[in-house]
């Protein structure tokens, strides 16, 4: 069956992602995620991405945020569990990193939180 990847829109569930879900810290980036109860005849993985001003500039900032979203769409629609929300924050090596190395991040995040398909 596929599933569908959406982005997250809304501050309410960055912000609960980040009080209520689990964390996973790696050298690229940091993963972030909750289980979606209220989805689940729906299979539909929701993703969001940021980049705080500690990074840098705006145009630094979006680079990273572009390179997570690709990492995103490519890994998440692979490898993630359905019904799952997943925020990716950017880190300050996150823009200098090679894409392979940031999928290796992401993938030991999911395996780290437990919401990678087996």
């Amino acid at each position: 069956m596929s599933c569908g990847i959406k982005s997250i829109k809304k501050r309410e569930i960055f912000i609960k992602l980040s009080k209520e879900g689990f964390s996973s810290p790696q050298k690229g980036l940091v993963l972030q995620v909750k289980s979606n109860e209220k989805d689940c005849e729906k299979q539909i993985i929701r993703f969001g991405v940021t980049a705080t001003k500690k990074i840098g500039n705006a145009v630094i900032r979006n680079k990273c945020k572009r390179k997570l979203r690709v990492l995103a769409k490519d890994i998440l629609t692979k490898h993630a569990k359905n019904n799952s929300y997943y925020v990716l924050i950017a880190r300050n090596s996150t823009c200098d990193r090679n894409m392979s190395l940031l999928e290796t991040d992401l993938l030991n995040a999911l395996k780290e939180t437990n919401f990678k398909k087996k």
